[in-house]
């Protein structure tokens, strides 16, 4: 069973965790439920969860207060906010889960699946450090990407182009190519903020790392890696825009 604790200083967002929980018979142990960061620091270090569900505002402290303070994490973490989009972003930057008040049922189980596919990976540390790096809006942004043995962390200003492989992603750095198992719809969404360009429906490139382009009936772009991304008839006119 996993060890839980929820960290919450609402109660009916409490008790919503609690019921959704009692859906999974035989799946969750719940150690305690928490309502402030000074008790959390004292309680989770000794009864050691595998999993906190944890808010990010708790009465006069946050969520990230908690995970700052706590010294080595061991134990998995969701996330429950009301909406924050540039909160939300940082998650997603990070590769942490979260769950967003009112916590929907399909939600909760969605993340429950994808925690016990991952509940063994031990790499929140590094996790943490991108969350809090992408929480500063002055800081440069890093994404967090699945491999075979954990996490591994990329400057957004460093990825050149995306290709869709169906449900997957190929990113493309000069260091190298990673295939991650999100549409590349994912990666539209998540980059929008920065300086990237959906050439066609199966390509996302940085702006940024475009060398030449190449006009004609079937137009492309040379990124700084030599690789020729394809741009669509219908997509063609408003990339233009980024350069004249």
């Amino acid at each position: 069973m996993i060890k839980t604790i929820i960290i919450d200083d609402e109660q009916h967002c409490s008790d919503r965790i609690l019921g959704l929980i009692k859906q999974h018979p035989n799946t969750f142990n719940v150690l305690a439920v928490i309502d402030t960061v000074d008790e959390a620091l004292k309680v989770v270090p000794q009864l050691q969860p595998d999993l906190v569900f944890l808010d990010i505002k708790i009465h006069d402290k946050t969520g990230f207060d908690f995970l700052q303070d706590i010294g080595p994490i061991n134990f998995k973490v969701i996330f429950t906010t009301a909406f924050d989009n540039f909160a939300i972003k940082a998650f997603k930057f990070s590769a942490f889960d979260y769950l967003l008040k009112p916590i929907d049922s399909d939600d909760f189980n969605d993340a429950l699946m994808r925690l016990k596919a991952d509940l063994n990976n031990q790499n929140m540390e590094q996790q943490l450090q991108n969350l809090f790096k992408n929480l500063k809006p002055d800081q440069k942004r890093v994404i967090t990407i699945p491999s075979l043995t954990g996490f591994e962390t990329l400057k957004v200003e460093d990825i050149i182009h995306l290709e869709a492989d169906t449900n997957y992603t190929h990113i493309f750095t000069k260091d190298g190519k990673w295939m991650v198992s999100k549409p590349i719809k994912f990666y539209e969404d998540l980059l929008a903020d920065n300086a990237f360009f959906k050439t066609h429906k199966s390509h996302l490139i940085n702006i940024d790392h475009v060398k030449k382009y190449y006009k004609g009936k079937q137009s492309y772009v040379l990124m700084s890696n030599d690789a020729q991304v394809p741009i669509s008839v219908r997509r063609k006119d408003e990339f233009l825009k980024h350069f004249i």
